[in-house]
């Protein structure tokens, strides 16, 4: 197996074996908008975030847990009932401070639940680049950096990212020329990107440019036993 391996298809991570997730520690990227946010939840002292594949299942974690908020979209749109939709800027510690957040999000939340069962699981952004990438340098190969994509396809938003990371590992690999390429402009590459249009379209474009900010938030969210993720 080689150090690092970058799925950057939604079909490839989903296909992920056991035993390489098992042996791998991994980073989720979903730049736009999932990881960014879980991040600057973190950040802001929300106690954990707890990412949940369905809308369903969120509810369900909520009557178990009642102080917690939800959090989370369907095509970018907030769900109705939910406390929170999924822009990072709307985490601010006043709202959620010591608060427990279930996150369900169209492409992002999925990704995480994929790779639960692997050595580590890292929520990845621009916002925490370095800070992720030494502590995937301090857990040691192999890795596995998960694209979470857009509505199952390739997402060339997080393949940038990916690119980025893979950089900072000092691995070579055909995305590092891709974030090389629009490093100059971050986010107007993330708007150029399907996920980015899509979030203009929904009237949410304000959200590109601060997910495009690089290290500005050194946190490492990783997720525990229990499938919340915290730092």
């Amino acid at each position: 197996m080689n150090d690092l391996e970058i799925c950057y298809l939604p079909a490839q991570w989903r296909a992920l074996k056991t035993e390489a997730l098992n042996a791998s520690a991994c980073a989720v990227i979903d730049v736009i908008r999932a990881t960014s946010t879980i991040v600057t939840a973190l950040a802001n002292g929300a106690d954990g975030v707890q990412p949940v594949a369905d809308a369903a299942d969120a509810f369900a974690l909520k009557a178990l847990h009642p102080e917690a908020l939800l959090a989370g979209e369907r095509g970018g749109v907030p769900l109705a009932g939910f406390d929170l939709g999924n822009s990072p800027e709307d985490f601010t510690r006043e709202r959620i401070g010591g608060r427990r957040i279930l996150l369900t999000t169209t492409n992002g939340t999925q990704a995480l639940e994929a790779c639960r069962g692997a050595r580590a699981v890292i929520a990845a952004s621009l916002l925490n680049l370095n800070a992720v990438a030494e502590k995937l340098k301090s857990l040691g190969p192999p890795w596995i950096i998960v694209c979470a994509g857009h509505e199952g396809g390739f997402g060339v938003d997080d393949a940038i990212v990916a690119g980025a990371l893979a950089e900072a590992l000092n691995q070579p690999d055909a995305f590092v020329s891709l974030y090389h390429s629009v490093r100059q402009n971050l986010s107007g590459a993330l708007q150029g990107s399907l996920a980015g249009h899509a979030l203009v379209n929904v009237g949410m474009g304000k959200d590109i440019p601060f997910c495009a900010n690089v290290n500005t938030l050194p946190v490492v969210p990783i997720l525990d036993g229990k499938g919340v993720l915290g730092i």
